[in-house]
């Protein structure tokens, strides 16, 4: 099996530690097969797959003449699924302001393309993976904390590109990190 990559942004300890005890919340309704190690959890800005070492040098010269913007911060709250309510791919958390995580989001699938990546047909659904991989069983009641909000936000300093090795740990490496500008 070849290496996946993937460009993301990291969450510290505080988001992680609260939202592994939404995490545990959501256990006793969902019963899903996966669920992310707290230093796991981050946004993804674009799912790479494969790639060869020509490519990601050329993704790292794209993000040294590119300007990614600057830092911001982003609200977690809500809890929502991707799937069927009753049998749900993945239980996440999601994540706003959306404007500004969707310009960066458009700047990296831009500093990818000349590297041979394209972007999803499918709208960006910026979220938090909470749960994943449907598992036996069944939901039981409604999802809790759909309207609750982390009270720290998320800070958004910096992108990272990430090499996926599964089984081991970390699951996720740092392979290339770009700072965004700070005031």
């Amino acid at each position: 099996m070849s290496t996946h990559y993937f460009i993301g942004i990291n969450t510290d300890e505080s988001i992680q530690a609260a939202l592994a005890e939404w995490q545990e919340e959501l256990k006793l309704y969902v019963p899903m097969k996966q669920w992310p190690r707290p230093e796991e959890f981050h946004i993804t800005l674009q799912f790479l797959g494969p790639a060869e070492k020509e490519q990601l040098d050329q993704i790292k010269e794209a993000w040294q003449g590119t300007d990614f913007g600057d830092a911001f911060s982003l609200e977690v709250s809500g809890i929502d699924i991707f799937g069927s309510p009753k049998q749900p791919r993945v239980v996440w958390a999601g994540v706003r302001p959306f404007d500004q995580l969707h310009a960066l989001q458009q700047k990296v699938t831009a500093s990818t393309e000349h590297a041979g990546f394209k972007t999803e047909n499918r709208p960006y659904q910026p979220h938090i993976t909470l749960g994943k991989r449907w598992g036996a069983g069944k939901v039981e009641g409604q999802l809790p904390q759909l309207d609750k909000r982390l009270t720290s936000p998320v800070m958004v300093e910096k992108v990272t590109l990430y090499r996926i090795e599964p089984g081991k740990l970390p699951k996720y490496v740092p392979v290339l990190v770009k700072d965004l500008e700070k005031e």
